[in-house]
């Protein structure tokens, strides 16, 4: 998880979330924490969530200087992957999360051409619960594997940022989207989001007046576990819709 080291109560209310999160014993959390203002109150927030004991380990590194909304996240999936993971989930302190996002996300098939599953949804209530399908990207809690990591987008992270031209999308989350472009990569999610956005004061990029609108309507903190069906061709095969 990315902390801004700013927000200690957004953090703590999304961890809370993650607290419910089914199969999150079975995984380590690693905290990459910016020195910001609140830096004290977040560490107090992350030792609260550790005594819980809901995760297998709970490990927190706290930067000496800011690296930044995309040197950060960038620094977290590489600390994650160099531990030998086969895949990794990228969450943020201000999303919240279902208690079925694991699930959600490990239904993900591990195909070649899928970049990554994305937990969020931006679309109208109401939706199918139990249906993943090829979607756009969205940061607000996703997971890659190792292969495409390292593949992808390790080395191009930087330079993907970067807006080609003027008025084109510039930063990581742009990034990531030309680099499946660029090698003809997807991304799938749930039709109902697994994450919501929380943050609407004090982020880099979050405008209070379009809170609302970044809201996931279908976006519930609880939901029975589900089997999950996933209406994609298999590679090589045509598309049915």
């Amino acid at each position: 998880m990315t902390v801004s080291g700013d927000r200690p109560g957004y953090l703590a209310e999304t961890l809370d979330s993650w607290s419910a999160v089914r199969g999150l014993s079975s995984r380590p959390f690693h905290f990459v924490v910016e020195p910001g203002d609140g830096l004290a109150r977040c560490r107090a927030v992350i030792e609260d969530f550790s005594r819980r004991q809901v995760a297998r380990a709970v490990e927190v590194e706290v930067n000496a200087e800011r690296r930044g909304v995309r040197a950060n996240p960038h620094h977290a999936l590489a600390t994650a992957f160099a531990t030998g993971a086969a895949s990794v989930v990228l969450c943020e302190e201000d999303i919240v999360v279902g208690d079925d996002v694991l699930e959600c996300l490990e239904a993900v098939p591990d195909d070649p051409d899928v970049l990554a599953a994305c937990a969020f949804s931006t679309r109208p209530d109401p939706q199918p619960e139990d249906v993943l399908d090829d979607t756009g990207f969205s940061a607000w809690v996703w997971s890659t594997w190792a292969d495409r990591w390292s593949r992808f987008l390790c080395d191009d992270w930087f330079e993907a940022a970067r807006a080609p031209w003027d008025g084109a999308g510039a930063g990581w989350d742009f990034g990531v989207e030309r680099i499946a472009a660029r090698a003809g990569l997807r991304f799938v999610g749930p039709l109902a989001s697994r994450s919501d956005n929380i943050g609407r004061d004090g982020g880099v990029h979050a405008l209070p007046e379009e809170f609302e609108a970044s809201r996931a309507p279908t976006f519930r903190s609880h939901r029975d576990p589900v089997a999950w069906r996933t209406p994609l061709p298999a590679r090589g095969e045509p598309s049915a819709h």
